[in-house]
């Protein structure tokens, strides 16, 4: 079976697997509130490095949960996620910016073997259900820098940021 007979035979898209991330963040999963945002811009203005996105990225709101910050990077295909092993320089921009670092993939995608050391893998089921496959290392990163905090800002104010709301399963 191709890969493209693969991702056609579950169905899933880009857009489905942001959306199983989203619902994964709604507090159903965690227990506390977590902001997420699909296609996040690194900062604001123009430029390479305004103009980069994060394909998801979510942080908790509780200070019990530490503030937590995980950024995903979605691929629905070997060749794209190959690719990126061999160009890890959007990833990197990522993880300056999270605790934990995911690729977010159809179900049986990749192998676990193929995740580098410093990122994780979670897959989506056929049903929609996140599963993860290699927990990501959690790493102590500095705060967000305030270009990034105006990104975000930004994207809440135009009401374009998903609060997630609790839950019942």
């Amino acid at each position: 079976m191709t890969e493209q007979q693969i991702n056609l035979f579950q169905g899933q898209t880009a857009a489905s697997i942001i959306e199983a991330l989203r619902r994964h963040h709604s507090g159903a999963s965690y227990g506390a509130p977590w902001a997420f945002f699909a296609e996040l811009r690194i900062g604001t203005g123009y430029g390479r490095e305004a103009e980069q996105r994060i394909d998801a990225w979510a942080m908790a709101l509780w200070p019990s949960a530490q503030f937590k910050r995980v950024a995903y990077e979605v691929k629905i295909s070997r060749s794209d996620f190959l690719r990126e092993i061999k160009d890890p320089g959007k990833r990197r921009r990522a993880m300056v910016f999270s605790n934990e670092f995911y690729f977010a993939t159809p179900f049986g995608l990749l192998k676990e073997s193929e995740i580098p050391p410093e990122c994780g893998l979670v897959e989506i089921r056929p049903d929609g259900r996140l599963r993860t496959v290699v927990d990501a290392p959690h790493r102590d990163t500095p705060p967000p820098s305030w270009r990034f905090m105006a990104a975000i800002i930004r994207r809440a104010n135009d009401g374009r940021m998903d609060l997630a709301k609790q839950e019942t399963a």
